[in-house]
């Protein structure tokens, strides 16, 4: 019997698998039966070996721990005599055996083993164990017998046995073979040396007769051969057992391997049959939404393109192809993006003066990973914006949108909240901001001027010559004080009939006088208009910055206190501002002291003017305005004391309570009507207007979105960044947000464009002016078309007349708010307006 040959045929090595790495995951049963039971016997085999190496590790550590112990016992009990190294030979060996079961049973741990390693330890541990007894008889010259008798020969067959633990057949065959060997090299050695004197007499009477040397080794040789090939046969039966376990699990395995797939099959059937009809389904839907689609992409405004992540055209529609007069054949899927840009560019639709570059930046602009709005100006005038939004595959969508009509709207409407309509001057926010700014650039010994014109008998003029007369004599006005002015100073228009000079110069007020003759000088010469010659004067008040203020608002005003007293010295005067001439600084502190006990004293209350719809005829909210019962003075204007209020700082503390008390009072109206509240710029500088109105809201109980706050672009101009953030943070706790008095600033427009207001209201200047100014009347149209493109609601306040109403809504406004329909009215006033609804003007249906 060949058991190499047969245990290596069904039983895998080391090298292929048998105390190497764990196999691979088998195959199915039905993919190759042979292949599938090799790796269920390798992975079953490999679990044997490691088990077995480690215990014959540990067998093998613990019996030379045991015979350690007791040489070291002997030698201490016994008082045995050794001189030098040898005596230490035993213990190293029986340390070397200790090792090398230590290397054993590590090398079974790893995830690479090699058979030839182990076989190696074998022939290791046999070497190892014969020199132990070699050693024996070398340092102690014991008796042969004691030593190579049968106890110390059946520690051989322990060490062939320890094998069998593997249950395999090749190590108990080599471990057995080099046994046998090293066996008879022993005793073949022993014999040699027996002249030598290095061998103890007792051995020589041991070895005397062949026959007994012959007799006894023999029988010690059959019976180590015999066992080993016992041990060997009984670890190749045992992995026969093994193999025809695996075979017996495979065949069950395949079984249910067969049932289990037969029923998938089944399965997969019946899912095949529901997906195809499902598909089927949801090609027809497909079908019907591309068809939607495509409609829908048709009659888009806006250009829409879709491109993949491979820079080529996936779809377009209509708009885009003749937004830029593209050829059809370019307008097909796959057309390559760089293909499109430079048709446009042969066209001219590019912007920039270097189509490379264009062509660079486009592509450049299609791989952005975050959605971005960039603005082109063609050549031939028009601007398209260019909404940039990417995919996840890597491709991008891109709205282009003609805003030229918009961006013309935006210039307009930002020049005219700049400059006066009729003349064309700066107006008085514009000039507020030209003496700042002159005021913060003021050199050493340089003085600003402020000079503020009325005109004599300008109301005289109207009536007699009507309006349109009376325009054109302001116009003119206009062109003649600018053309006496220095190239650094400004002239404004900052009322009626009422003007502005600045003027900054190192010898003031010397050079304000020479401005103010010149001034004069102009208005000798009558005015030729229309067939009409007109006179007027002009009369003159002044002020010197900063000895007579250092801001803008205070210096206008003290302009304005000067004029008076230059109107009553008469026509031609020049006046300048004295403080001990002004009454009103006396009534302003007077005023400041009864203010602050005003609030304390619950002197103020709140009155509230309806706002109108025009689409549903009804009230949509209503405006609280805050009004001051003064004990002594009566009711208080509120034009004489929030200004008054903004600059002393009061205005944070009784803004409070005006959004908490107008709260509470909505709290008691129908749900659907709205309440606005004025914020003031000074409570957006306070830092707690959030938690004000989100406590008010909480005590209140009313909805958030019934809340809406009034401001001016006066807000942003100190720390827009932080106003912003406000306003945004207002906007998350769902209050509604209000551009109030609508294009008298300069960055309405711009904020516009910041932060998406809810609702704009035009400035009652403009309204007033419906009936008499065509200016007028564009700036409310633009507000309404303005409104209307962004999305914001449009009011138009200080409505008085029924042609006002008409002309409103002709243009498109959704709400009035005026005296044409009520005045405010005390709360108690306001529950009448719920009784029933209150129709509008006749002008109005």
């Amino acid at each position: 019997m060949n058991l190499l040959a047969e245990s290596k045929a069904s039983n895998p090595s080391p090298d292929e698998g048998g105390t190497g790495a764990p196999a691979a995951e088998p195959n199915p049963p039905d993919s190759g039966g042979q292949v599938h039971k090799s790796h269920r016997l390798r992975r079953k085999l490999v679990q044997y070996d490691i088990r077995g190496e480690k215990s014959i590790a540990l067998a093998q550590a613990c019996i030379s721990l045991f015979v350690l112990v007791l040489h070291t016992g002997a030698a201490f009990f016994n008082h045995m005599e050794h001189s030098g190294a040898p005596y230490f030979w035993v213990p190293a060996i029986l340390l070397g055996l200790i090792l090398s079961s230590l290397l054993r049973y590590l090398a079974a741990r790893r995830a690479q083993r090699r058979k030839w390693i182990f076989e190696l330890m074998n022939l290791a541990d046999v070497a190892i164990f014969l020199s132990l007894l070699w050693s024996y008889q070398y340092i102690y010259a014991l008796a042969a017998g004691s030593v190579l008798k049968a106890p110390s020969f059946a520690l051989l067959f322990v060490l062939i046995a320890l094998r069998a633990l593997r249950l395999h057949p090749v190590p108990i065959l080599t471990t057995g073979a080099a046994a046998a060997a090293g066996w008879g090299l022993l005793i073949w050695v022993s014999v040699w040396m027996e002249g030598t004197g290095n061998v103890t007499h007792s051995y020589t009477s041991y070895l005397t007769s062949n026959k007994i040397l012959i007799g006894a080794e023999v029988e010690k040789m059959a019976a180590l051969a015999a066992l080993t090939f016992i041990l060997a046969y009984a670890a190749h039966k045992a992995r026969q057992i093994l193999s025809r376990a695996a075979d017996a699990a495979d065949y069950a395995d395949a079984l249910r391997s067969a049932k289990h797939n037969q029923r998938e099959a089944e399965k997969a059937q019946a899912s095949a049959e529901a997906a195809l009809e499902e598909i089927g389904r949801k090609d027809k839907e497909l079908t019907e939404q591309n068809t939607l689609f495509s409609a829908a992409l048709g009659h888009l405004q806006h250009a829409l393109c879709m491109f993949d992540a491979d820079k080529r055209l996936l779809m377009c529609n209509d708009a885009y192809i003749q937004m830029y007069d593209l050829d059809l054949e370019l307008t097909a899927p796959g057309t390559p993006f760089r293909t499109i840009i430079e048709r446009r560019i042969e066209r001219g639709m590019y912007a920039g003066e270097n189509p490379q570059a264009y062509i660079q930046e486009r592509l450049a602009a299609a791989e952005e990973t975050e959605p971005s709005t960039k603005i082109h100006e063609l050549p031939n005038g028009r601007i398209i914006a260019i909404a940039h939004q990417p995919m996840e595959d890597g491709g991008w969508i891109a709205a282009h949108q003609d805003i030229t009509e918009l961006q013309n709207i935006e210039a307009r409407v930002a020049h005219l909240a700049q400059y006066d309509s009729l003349t064309d001057l700066a107006n008085r926010t514009t000039l507020q901001n030209r003496i700042e700014e002159k005021l913060r650039d003021l050199g050493r010994g340089e003085e600003v001027a402020i000079l503020c014109l009325n005109l004599d008998r300008f109301k005289e003029v109207n009536k007699s010559y009507g309006h349109a007369l009376g325009d054109e004599l302001l116009k003119t006005v206009a062109k003649r004080l600018s053309g006496c002015i220095r190239e650094s100073d400004m002239v404004a228009r900052i009322g009626g009939d009422e003007f502005a000079i600045a003027q900054a110069g190192r010898e003031q007020p010397a050079e304000a006088i020479a401005l103010a003759n010149r001034i004069c000088k102009i208005f000798e010469q009558p005015f030729e208009l229309d067939g009409h010659q007109v006179v007027t004067g002009v009369c003159i008040g002044a002020v010197i910055a900063p000895g007579d203020g250092r801001d803008a608002d205070l210096l206008l005003k003290n302009s304005e206190i000067a004029l008076n007293g230059a109107k009553d010295a008469g026509s031609g005067s020049i006046h300048f501002f004295e403080p001990e001439m002004d009454a009103r600084v006396r009534a302003r502190r007077e005023m400041e002291v009864d203010l602050r006990k005003a609030l304390e004293r619950g002197q103020f209350e709140l009155h509230y003017q309806p706002l109108q719809s025009l689409k549903t005829l009804k009230i949509s909210g209503f405006e609280a305005l805050l009004r001051w019962h003064h004990p002594e003075r009566g009711m208080v204007s509120p034009a004489d004391f929030i200004p008054l209020a903004e600059e002393i700082g009061l205005i944070v503390p009784l803004g409070e309570w005006v959004i908490r008390q107008a709260c509470d009072v909505a709290a008691t109206w129908p749900d659907n009507i709205k309440i606005a509240v004025n914020v003031s710029p000074v409570q957006f500088r306070s830092g707690n207007l959030v938690s004000i109105v989100m406590s008010a809201l909480a005590s209140s109980g009313i909805e958030p979105g019934r809340l809406e706050l009034e401001i001016t672009e006066s807000v942003f101009l100190n720390d827009a960044e932080s106003t912003l953030k406000t306003m945004h943070q207002l906007r998350g706790l769902g209050a509604r947000i209000a551009m109030d008095d609508f294009g008298t600033g300069y960055s309405s427009l711009s904020y516009l464009r910041d932060f998406p207001f809810d609702k704009i209201k035009l400035d009652g200047c403009f309204v007033r002016d419906l009936d008499t100014s065509k200016e007028a009347i564009a700036i409310v149209r633009a507000v309404a078309r303005l409104g209307d493109s962004l999305g914001m609601t449009t009011t138009a306040e200080c409505v008085e007349t029924e042609e006002q109403l008409a002309k409103l809504v002709l243009e498109g406004y959704a709400e009035i708010q005026g005296y044409l329909f009520s005045p405010a009215r005390p709360a108690a006033e306001v529950l009448e307006f719920f009784d029933e609804d209150v129709p509008l003007q006749a002008a109005c249906a």
